[in-house]
């Protein structure tokens, strides 16, 4: 795959239709199935032969464009900024898990146990998501700094919603990964929004 700043916009996207979801849910307590999907079947896409081949398709990230557009634009409203906190909090976890070449294979190795184990995604959610929110609770919580989600404190607490808020930041370490791999960095995040606006407006074509 090559790196280059489509594909960095494509892994930008995705990661952060994970992070509107997980925010959708934080502080609403719902999510929309057909935008979660994308997110966690990205999981369990091994190589790929293109980076939006990743996520199924232009068509199932539109979300995450649009908000990715949202974000790098002028939009400075709280839920914007949030994103934005998020993504840099999950950059530096990223950054020390890929360091520990022990647990990127421990976490590729569950990934491909629990992928032998979905039938149908949509009946075996729950359990996708629960297996899910496990492994990134094993796997990337013990990480410093502490991702703190912010939301309603009734909903943080609900099993059925922290599963599902977990499930999809493993989805986001996943695709900031991507963008990793792409050569993204947080410097040319900061000073190539305009490049990135670009090719997200080239991909909602």
């Amino acid at each position: 795959m090559t790196q280059d700043y489509e594909a960095r916009t494509i892994a930008l996207a995705g990661m952060q239709q994970c992070l509107a979801q997980v925010q959708q849910i934080a502080w609403h307590g719902s999510y929309d199935a057909a935008t979660v999907d994308p997110c966690l079947t990205s999981l369990f896409i091994e190589d790929p032969e293109s980076y939006v081949a990743v996520y199924g398709g232009v068509d199932r990230i539109q979300e995450g464009l649009n908000v990715l557009a949202s974000t790098l634009g002028q939009d400075t409203n709280k839920t914007a900024m949030e994103r934005l906190r998020y993504f840099a909090t999950l950059n530096v976890l990223t950054k020390k898990f890929l360091a520990d070449t022990n647990l990127v294979s421990q976490v590729s190795t569950t990934l491909n146990i629990l992928q032998g184990e979905i039938h149908d995604l949509q009946s075996q959610r729950d359990y996708v998501l629960q297996r899910l929110a496990r492994l990134y609770q094993n796997t990337i919580s013990p990480f410093r700094p502490q991702l703190i989600i912010h939301g309603q404190a009734n909903l943080l607490t609900e099993a059925q919603h922290s599963n599902a808020i977990r499930a999809l930041l493993l989805a986001a370490v996943r695709s900031i990964v991507l963008w990793r791999q792409a050569g993204g960095t947080q410097f040319n995040f900061l000073v190539g929004k305009s490049k990135y606006l670009r090719h997200i407006d080239h991909l909602l074509t």
